[in-house]
């Protein structure tokens, strides 16, 4: 049965983003079907912090940006680790004139549109 839901799992992966100083840190983007949503895999486990999760919509509406998004939070999280400095999600950003924001959600950061 378990092999199963490893399979299912790998099936909803959309992306994965690598650490470019440690490939073999690679966190998926995976579709979350009971939240309508998309949420990285692999942060907590290899960053120690939570997961990000992104509503559909957000993502369907420029996926490369919020890709990108994502990529460059990856890498804030990263370097404060190899510093041992403490990290904190910013609760609001702007990029290409929009702001974003990232909330608490259950186990999760939420990233949306502020």
């Amino acid at each position: 049965m378990q092999a199963q839901n490893d399979s299912e799992d790998s099936n909803r992966i959309i992306g994965t983003i690598s650490n470019k100083n440690n490939p073999k840190q690679t966190i998926a983007i995976k579709y979350l079907r009971q939240e309508n949503a998309f949420v990285t895999s692999g942060i907590k486990k290899y960053l120690g912090t939570k997961e990000i999760l992104a509503p559909v919509y957000l993502v369907a509406t420029d996926f490369e940006l919020i890709g990108t998004i994502i990529s460059a939070i990856l890498e804030k999280i990263s370097v404060a680790r190899e510093a041992d400095a403490t990290f904190q999600y910013a609760q609001s950003f702007e990029v290409l004139g929009k702001l974003y924001t990232l909330s608490n959600y259950a186990e999760y950061v939420k990233l949306d549109r502020g």
